[in-house]
């Protein structure tokens, strides 16, 4: 397993304010409902579409991540289930003619150059709180870059599972990871730079989205809170993969599509959707451009201007040497001697 060690401050167990929690990848933090003697839903803070009615001890949700208890840190099975989201109203479905009218127009306007490379690897992710990791090994596949380990049979290819961290399995399982643990989990596979919803500006975000999308060797994945898009859930990590500058519209390829479809989204808002801060790390979120380590592709060319590389906002760019055979990097050119990237053999 790919060995990634957790850079944040040591998290405190929380409980479950309630029987019903909604639960996001990325995040902590719990949902809170109330209910009435019958042990019906009064009120619900995180959107819940419909009200349900459930037995008290009722626990449901897909748990995108979860809250934890001092008694376990692994989400336990639901006795209620859904089957998806209603996508908010102010959100385009990218398979409802709208959708499609978008995406055509995109496609013949230069900003989907990359779509079919992720179309064609999308990875659904294998665990509720598996964005981030689901998210990475799509984009690794869709630049083709070699694992340089098996996957099953005789096979090498990247898959979720294989892009751990070196937190115990129920822990990922029910928290996934953070903006720097995908940081660091992506730069030991490709040249990576990251930027924080606080660093790069709003022009130089859009400016971004349309450098991606009008190539097919350079993707970007957000880090961004759901809650800004009307969603439900909090913190998720998901490429983008087209842009609609009419309507300043951009697809992103939602990596849970149990819960929502692949939408187009207002540009604007996807950039307020970066700066909430993660309860986690007291840090914002924001955004990763990613492409092989062999390109000739500079990513430093896109490096935010005027940062503060020493600063722990800033936006991380990562410049590592080849991955020897046996060993993951474990140094950021940002200076930091950081040990996210712990050296492990494989």
């Amino acid at each position: 397993m790919v060995s990634l060690c957790k850079r944040s401050a040591h998290l405190t167990p929380a409980l479950l304010a309630g029987p019903l929690a909604e639960i996001s990848c990325g995040s902590k933090r719990p949902a809170v409902a109330s209910f009435d003697k019958a042990g019906s839903v009064n009120s619900y803070s995180t959107h819940l579409e419909k009200t349900v009615a459930l037995p008290a001890e009722a626990s449901v949700d897909s748990p995108e991540t979860s809250v934890n208890s001092p008694e376990a840190t692994a989400p336990s099975s639901p006795k209620v289930t859904f089957y998806r989201r209603e996508l908010p109203e102010e959100l385009v479905s990218f398979t409802s003619a709208d959708g499609r009218k978008l995406f055509k127009e995109s496609l013949n306007s230069g900003y989907a150059e990359g779509y079919f490379n992720l179309a064609g690897n999308f990875t659904v992710q294998s665990e509720p709180a598996y964005c981030g990791p689901s998210s990475l090994a799509m984009v690794l596949n869709a630049l083709e870059v070699d694992p340089g380990r098996r996957w099953k049979g005789v096979w090498r290819w990247y898959s979720d599972e294989l892009l751990e961290s070196c937190r115990t399995e129920s822990d990922l399982k029910a928290n996934g990871i953070t903006f720097d643990q995908f940081l660091c989990l992506a730069s030991s596979h490709a040249q990576v730079i990251a930027k924080r919803g606080t660093t790069a500006s709003r022009e130089e975000f859009v400016r971004d989205i349309k450098y991606v999308t009008q190539r097919d060797d350079v993707f970007m994945v957000l880090s961004f809170a759901r809650a800004a898009m009307g969603q439900t859930g909090d913190g998720h990590f998901s490429p983008i993969g087209a842009f609609h500058e009419g309507s300043n519209q951009a697809l992103v390829l939602d990596s849970a599509r149990y819960k929502y479809p692949s939408w187009f989204g207002d540009v604007d808002r996807l950039y307020d959707s970066l700066q909430p801060v993660d309860p986690e790390t007291n840090l914002p979120r924001g955004y990763f451009l990613i492409s092989r380590r062999d390109s000739r592709l500079d990513l430093s060319l896109l490096a935010s201007p005027n940062v503060d590389r020493d600063s722990k906002d800033s936006s991380g760019i990562v410049d590592l040497p080849e991955r020897p055979a046996d060993v993951f990097p474990t140094t950021l050119s940002c200076g930091k001697k950081s040990s996210c990237c712990s050296a492990k053999k494989l």
